[in-house]
């Protein structure tokens, strides 16, 4: 048998392209390593100076030292329930989301989003209410936000003040605090359409919005 001599120039070529691909491979895991290590839009830990932080997409641990406290998402979707997201299936059986709570909006995607971070200073608990233009496409300027231990406050929401491009924050205070050093979690903020005698009430029949318990 005859071997074929090993041209010196293949070897080269042959490293060159081994050394792209490597090299190619490397950039790629580090750019999708540091695309997972970036925050969401509305950073809980930075929001709350370190004493809160994303749970899971409906939930906020909230800990400062004297208020324990797992705040949660509801979505009130035209009278029924969901967590974190309303999912719709049309007649061919593909599934898309109509509306969720998450701290990652990504405003112009047809998905109306919200999200509330609390937090708890002085006895007083600031609640910053983070809504996207989708939402307010979908629920127009008159949309409300009711508040309190028996959700005994009430105002529209401020549109004025933009966070983000595409995204709006506007912000409730409460001064019962004391509620949440034993861990009870009736942050009791609503954003959406009901009025404040549907809160209440506890009337939801027909009602869209999102709660913060």
């Amino acid at each position: 048998m005859v071997k074929k001599k090993i041209d010196k120039k293949d070897v080269l070529i042959g490293a060159l392209v081994l050394i792209l691909i490597v090299s190619c491979i490397f950039f790629y895991v580090q750019g999708k390593d540091e695309a997972e290590e970036e925050p969401p839009v509305i950073d809980v830990n930075e929001v709350t100076d370190g004493d809160g932080y994303e749970d899971n997409a409906a939930s906020i641990q909230y800990n400062d030292g004297l208020h324990r406290v797992k705040f949660e998402h509801m979505i009130m979707f035209k009278g029924f329930m969901f967590l974190n997201e309303v999912n719709f299936m049309t007649e061919e059986n593909e599934s898309f989301v109509l509306m969720r709570t998450t701290p990652d909006m990504k405003p112009g995607d047809d998905v109306f989003e919200a999200y509330m971070v609390p937090v708890i200073e002085d006895g007083v608990m600031a609640v910053n209410i983070y809504l996207d233009d989708d939402f307010r496409a979908f629920m127009g300027d008159d949309t409300n936000i009711i508040w309190g231990s028996e959700y005994q406050n009430f105002k529209k929401y401020d549109f004025s003040v933009e966070y983000k491009p595409g995204i709006y924050v506007d912000t409730v205070y409460d001064n019962d605090t004391e509620r949440f050093r034993i861990g009870g979690n009736d942050a009791n903020v609503f954003v959406g359409d009901a009025t404040l005698e549907d809160a209440q009430a506890m009337n939801m029949d027909g009602i869209t919005g999102v709660f913060l318990k």
